[in-house]
C-alpha cells in the first residue's frame, strides 16, 4: 500500500479535506464512485470532483445529501459548518492520516500514536489489503456534535465483527442501559429505516412488557435545558411522526461520564426548531434517565400498551360484568374474560373492588382503617396510572371527612428482591395516598401476606375487595360475620401498634420507609421536584384511555414538596 497524505500539513486546504473525508467514508462503506453517484443522483464526475477538492459540494443541501447516502450521521455537515465558519485549528476539519510504510502494523501503531496524542479520538474504520481494519482518526467533538453512524474506540486493528459491535454503539447507550437495568432488551434493527435501537422493557409478574423504539442523539446542557441536536432533519421527522410509541433520547458527554435524556416522540415532534443547518429539540434535564424514570417509563408503558391492545374487548366485557354490582358478594374468575390479557384483569379488578368500596363506605358504622396487599412496584404503580386510582382515593377521603389508615405487609425478602425503579414506584403510590391524609402503615411480618384486601369498622363490619395475588379477578363482599370482622380487626391494630415507619407527620412516616425501601430521601425530593415542574408526559405519554399521570404527577410533587433535612 502506498502512502497516504498527512491532511494536517499546511499545504492542504479544507476543500481537499472535506474531499478526502468523503473518499474515506466512501471506501469505508465499500462504495464505488458510481455507486455514490447513483445514491446522490448525480454524475460519476462529479464525485471525482468532490473527493479531489477541486470542485468541493456547493451548499448545505448537497453536504446533507452526500452524508445521508454515506450514513455518515452528520460527520461531513459538521465538517463543512466548520469550514464555513473558517476553523483555525486543522484538527476540527480533518481526518488526520499519518506517514506510514506499506505494513498494517506500522499504519495500526502510527494511528493508535496519534489517537493517544490526540485525546479525544473519533475513528473510521478502514479494511487494509490484507483484511486487517484499522481505524482513521477523527476529532471527537465532530460525533458528539453530529450524532450516531460513526463508531468510537482506542484501538485500532480490531476485526471488523469486534468493531461493528463499537460502531454501532458510538455513545455507549446500550451498555449503560444494560448495566443499569439487566432486564432491558436492546437490539439494532436491520435494515434501521431510521430507528437506531428497538427497547424491549421486560415483562413483571402480571405485565407482559412493552417495546419502544428510539434515536440516539448527541445533546449539550445550556441554562438547565438539554439540547438534542438532529443532523439529519429527514431522519428525525420520519422517525417522530410514526404512530409507535418512540423515545428521543439526547447523550450529552459531561467529562468522561455519558448522561442520557429522553424525551416520548409524539412530545418531540412538537418542539423541533432548526438552528443553522442542525434541527433541535430542548428537553429538561429532569427526564434524564434514572431509576426514577426508568421505573416510570417501565411502568406506564407495560400497563399503556397492554390496556390499548384490549381496549375494545375490555369494554364490552366491564359491561357484562355490570351484573355482579347487584351484588353485596361475588368472585369472579378469569375465565370470565377468557380473551384478556393480565393486565386488562388486573384493571377490571380493581376498578370493580374500588366502586364496590365506594358503594359501601357510608353505611359503615365506624371509621375504618384500609388493608392492602400491594408488595412490590408492579402492583403498587397501579395507584399511580389506572384511570380511577387517584379519583378513587380522593372520593374515600370527602366521604370520610377525616383521616384513615391504609396498612401493608412487605417482607424484608420482598424488598430485597425488589430492584430499586420498583421501590421507588411503592414509594409513590404510598406517597401519593399521604397526600390526600391517608396515613401509611408498614409491617414486615411475612405471616400477613395472606391477609385479602380489606375494610373494617373494628369489631363492627368489614368489607372484602380484593383483586390483587387473587385466584381470580375479584373478590368482595361485605360481612359483619364475627370471625372475619375480629381476624380483619386485630390485623390492622396489630400493624396500628408495631408499624416500622410510626411517625407523627407525612413526611416522616414517608422518611421511614425510604429508609426501609434502601432509597435515598435526599435524592427523591430532589428529582421528584425536578419532574413535577415538568409532569411526566412529556417523558411517557399514555396512549389507553385507561391510563392517567394525573397520580404520579400528584405523588412527585408532593415528594417534591417535603423538608429534605427532616
Amino acid at each position: 500500500m502506498g502512502q497516504r497524505p498527512n491532511l494536517l500539513t499546511p499545504d492542504r486546504s479544507p476543500q481537499h479535506r472535506l474531499g478526502f473525508v468523503i473518499r474515506e467514508l466512501r471506501e469505508a462503506r465499500d462504495l464505488s464512485m458510481r455507486e455514490l453517484a447513483a445514491k446522490t443522483y448525480v454524475s460519476h464526475s462529479k464525485v471525482q470532483r468532490w473527493e479531489s477538492g477541486d470542485r468541493p459540494p456547493k451548499d448545505l443541501a448537497e453536504v446533507e445529501l452526500i452524508d445521508r447516502a454515506l450514513g455518515a450521521g452528520g460527520v461531513l455537515v459538521e465538517l463543512w459548518q466548520s469550514i464555513s465558519r473558517g476553523a483555525s485549528d486543522p484538527r476540527d476539519v480533518s481526518i488526520a492520516v499519518p506517514h506510514v510504510s506499506d505494513t498494517s502494523s506500522a499504519l495500526v501503531t502510527a494511528l493508535s500514536q496519534q489517537a493517544a496524542s490526540d485525546g479525544e479520538g473519533i475513528f473510521v474504520p478502514r479494511r487494509l489489503d490484507d483484511g486487517t481494519v484499522v481505524l482513521v482518526a477523527l476529532n471527537r467533538r465532530a460525533l458528539l456534535r453530529a450524532g450516531a453512524g460513526i463508531g468510537t474506540a482506542v484501538m485500532a486493528g480490531i476485526p471488523m465483527p469486534a468493531f461493528a459491535a463499537v460502531a454501532e454503539d458510538p455513545f455507549g447507550f446500550a451498555e449503560s442501559m444494560t448495566e443499569n437495568w439487566p432486564g432491558l432488551r436492546l437490539s439494532r434493527p436491520a435494515p434501521e429505516f431510521g430507528v437506531d435501537w428497538h427497547a424491549l422493557l421486560p415483562a413483571g409478574r402480571s405485565m407482559l412488557g412493552s417495546q419502544l423504539s428510539l434515536q440516539v442523539h448527541p445533546a449539550r446542557v445550556e441554562a438547565g435545558r438539554v439540547i438534542v441536536c438532529m443532523p439529519d432533519q429527514r431522519r428525525a421527522e420520519e422517525f417522530l411522526a410514526r404512530p409507535h410509541r418512540g423515545l428521543l433520547v439526547g447523550a450529552v458527554d459531561t467529562g468522561g461520564v455519558t448522561k442520557f435524556y429522553a424525551l416520548d416522540a409524539r412530545t418531540a415532534r412538537t418542539k423541533i426548531t432548526r438552528n443553522g443547518g442542525v434541527c433541535e429539540v430542548t428537553a429538561p434535564t429532569a427526564y434524564e434517565l434514572d431509576d426514577l424514570t426508568y421505573g416510570i417509563l417501565w411502568a406506564v408503558s407495560g400497563y399503556d400498551d397492554a390496556l390499548q391492545a384490549d381496549d375494545h374487548a375490555l369494554a364490552e366485557t366491564r359491561s357484562d360484568l355490570k351484573a355482579y354490582e347487584r351484588l353485596s358478594a361475588s368472585a369472579v374468575s378469569r375465565e370470565a374474560a377468557p380473551g384478556l390479557n393480565t393486565v386488562a384483569h388486573m384493571w377490571l379488578g380493581s376498578d370493580f373492588c374500588a366502586r364496590h368500596i365506594l358503594r359501601a363506605l357510608p353505611n359503615l358504622p365506624a371509621l375504618p382503617a384500609f388493608w392492602t396487599r400491594e408488595q412490590r412496584g408492579e402492583e403498587a404503580s397501579a395507584w399511580l396510572i389506572f384511570d380511577h386510582k387517584f379519583p378513587y382515593l380522593r372520593e374515600t377521603t370527602k366521604t370520610l371527612g377525616s383521616a384513615s389508615t391504609r396498612a401493608f405487609c412487605i417482607p424484608e425478602d420482598v424488598v430485597r428482591s425488589s430492584p430499586q425503579h420498583e421501590r421507588i414506584l411503592l414509594f409513590l403510590a404510598v406517597a401519593l395516598m399521604e397526600s390526600l391524609g391517608i396515613h401509611s402503615q408498614f409491617t414486615t411480618d411475612p405471616a400477613y401476606q395472606a391477609v385479602e384486601g380489606f375494610v373494617v369498622a373494628p369489631d363492627k363490619e368489614a368489607v372484602i375487595a380484593n383483586w390483587v395475588r387473587g385466584d381470580g379477578m375479584w373478590h368482595v363482599d361485605v360481612t359483619a360475620r364475627s370471625s372475619i370482622v375480629r381476624e380483619f380487626t386485630i390485623a390492622a391494630r396489630d400493624v396500628d401498634a408495631d408499624s416500622i415507619t410510626a411517625a407523627p407527620t407525612a413526611a416522616g412516616r414517608l422518611r421511614a420507609l425510604a429508609q426501609y425501601l434502601e432509597l435515598p430521601w435526599s435524592w427523591l425530593i430532589e428529582r421528584c421536584g425536578q419532574l413535577a415542574r415538568y409532569g411526566s408526559s412529556g417523558l411517557v405519554q399514555s396512549r389507553s384511555r385507561l391510563v392517567s399521570a394525573a397520580g404520579i404527577d400528584a405523588a412527585c410533587q408532593y415528594v417534591g414538596s417535603l423538608p429534605a433535612d427532616h
